[in-house]
């Protein structure tokens, strides 16, 4: 491809109108449930949860990097919701993108950190601690930020007469972007989630072996299910869908009836990477730290008062309600500790 041809405007029509009522309905749910829950999930990680677990510190930063996406997602709704005209210039445009991409594959590192961390806590227990997991939190932060700064390059453009946020039309940015994405699929996703299934697998070997409790057991496969389903419905669609878009977009572009597929394809396989914000807080209610007991005493107060008010704060959430998967046991306890963590079944 010369240097005339990747100045050109790509040659196929772009007839994706459908997508703004699609987007801007699905945002506004995203917006308000993912506000809501990952919101909470900060409040009791941070404000209940006063001693922070190896588990308890990566979901935090996991529900921040949903919030930091969710805090930019007003300005995509309005944009949609206005048929794709963007008003409000190009410096919100990069950092709206930025923030998209960010968000996500801090996601995934910090998902990916989660099961490394759980799985060394299984198998050695006593190895790691939580500031050790607080300084590779603050490493994933960094290194994801200065990965996605790329992002930050592509600001507005006119199409139609129309100012678009991060809708390239010449063959030369999308070439552009086809590089960044090959960078993002193998660094922000391939290796993140070759982790997860490897130590998943590692971990349903060993736990097989352990004289766990049925309840221990259960716990750790329902977090190894549902951060699988995380990965692949939200992320392994997106990360497929895009590499095979922009593969026909730039060696291809003039199969224009594929590209008008491929095209519906990417409103659906985004709305899975954007719903991720949603399936996160499963995560929260099913391994514990506090967030399901804070739910619970929520939809019933009238329970608070049954509460055994040992070590509470002023929220009234007793931290020894908190149920989390024991990070170095095999998942034994005896009927007087039993008692004591959990009061209200004892």
């Amino acid at each position: 491809m010369n240097t005339s041809e990747e100045d050109a405007i790509h040659p196929c029509p772009i007839e994706d109108d459908y997508k703004h009522v699609v987007y801007t309905v699905v945002y506004i749910i995203v917006f308000i449930s993912g506000l809501v829950f990952n919101g909470a999930a900060v409040y009791v990680f941070c404000k209940v949860r006063k001693k922070k677990s190896i588990s308890t510190v990566f979901l935090l930063n996991l529900a921040v990097a949903d919030l930091l996406f969710l805090f930019f997602l007003p300005l995509r709704i309005t944009y949609f919701q206005k048929n794709g005209t963007w008003i409000f210039g190009d410096f919100l445009c990069r950092v709206t993108t930025f923030s998209f991409y960010f968000s996500m594959y801090s996601s995934i590192f910090f998902l990916a950190c989660l099961n490394i961390f759980r799985y060394i806590s299984v198998v050695q227990p006593e190895t790691i601690k939580a500031k050790t997991a607080i300084k590779v939190c603050v490493v994933v932060w960094v290194f994801t930020g200065l990965s996605t700064t790329p992002f930050l390059l592509s600001g507005t453009t006119i199409r139609e007469n129309v100012i678009r946020c991060f809708e390239p039309a010449l063959i030369s940015a999308w070439k552009r972007v086809m590089y960044m994405n090959y960078f993002a699929l193998v660094v922000g996703f391939l290796l993140p989630f070759l982790a997860i299934v490897v130590c998943n697998g590692l971990l349903i070997r060993h736990i097989v072996t352990m004289p766990m409790e049925k309840k221990t057991i259960r716990k750790h496969v329902t977090m190894i299910v549902l951060i699988l389903l995380v990965c692949c419905v939200s992320f392994l669609p997106y990360h497929v869908q895009r590499t095979v878009h922009l593969y026909y977009l730039i060696h291809h572009p003039n199969l224009c009836t594929l590209h008008a597929v491929l095209q519906k394809i990417v409103v659906t396989t985004l709305i899975l990477a954007v719903l991720n914000t949603c399936l996160d807080p499963l995560l929260y209610v099913f391994i514990g730290h506090g967030y399901k007991s804070w739910l619970l005493l929520l939809c019933k107060p009238k329970q608070a008062p049954n509460v055994k008010a040992t070590s509470t704060d002023s929220s009234g959430i007793n931290e020894e309600m908190v149920e989390e998967i024991p990070m170095n046991g095999n998942g034994r306890r005896s009927s007087n500790e039993q008692c004591s963590n959990v009061p209200l079944n004892c």
